[in-house]
């Protein structure tokens, strides 16, 4: 199996990945929600940018991605790679290329909106899974911001949860 790049997020109904401030209070907790441990099993890589590193930083709490090497996309260098979490300015292209002799495992696009920007550029999104959640936020980070170029989609799944959640799985076309 080819390994993917998988961009995997959640947005409010409006598109927002999170509040004009950063915030992502308004997430909830999705009870029966069953794909993420599936999810990882396959990861092999994670990347973020630089403002969705601090973020998970603010929530005070254990690396929640310790099942994978995690790679942040940064201008600047005022972070010291761990064992964890490597810090990168190279472009997509040049990571992507890179991490396919690193891992076989698919490669979790994880956000946020420059990062997905930047890769649906170079046209590297294989797979798009998105939890749409049942929340307007009428302003904020908005998860698809403008790219270079039409993509189009194939719908592989819709699954609904309780508390009203969606979850979108679409394919990438060439």
């Amino acid at each position: 199996m080819a390994q993917k790049k998988i961009l995997y997020i959640a947005m409010s109904l409006d598109g927002y990945i999170a509040t004009k401030s950063g915030s992502v209070d308004w997430l909830i907790d999705i009870p029966g929600y069953d794909f993420y441990d599936r999810f990882i099993e396959n990861i092999g890589v994670v990347v973020m940018g630089r403002k969705s590193y601090e973020m998970i930083l603010s929530f005070d709490v254990e690396w929640p991605y310790k099942f994978a090497r995690s790679y942040v996309l940064t201008h600047g260098n005022k972070f010291e790679d761990t064992d964890l979490v490597k810090f990168t300015n190279i472009s997509v292209k040049g990571l992507v290329e890179e991490l396919s002799s690193e891992t076989e495992k698919d490669i979790w696009v994880l956000g946020g909106g420059e990062v997905v920007r930047e890769f649906l550029d170079s046209k590297l999104i294989d797979e798009i899974i998105i939890g749409v959640m049942p929340i307007l936020l009428g302003e904020g980070i908005p998860l698809f911001r403008e790219y270079a170029h039409q993509t189009e989609l194939k719908l592989l799944d819709v699954k609904q949860y309780e508390k009203g959640m969606v979850q979108l799985h679409y394919e990438t076309l060439a």
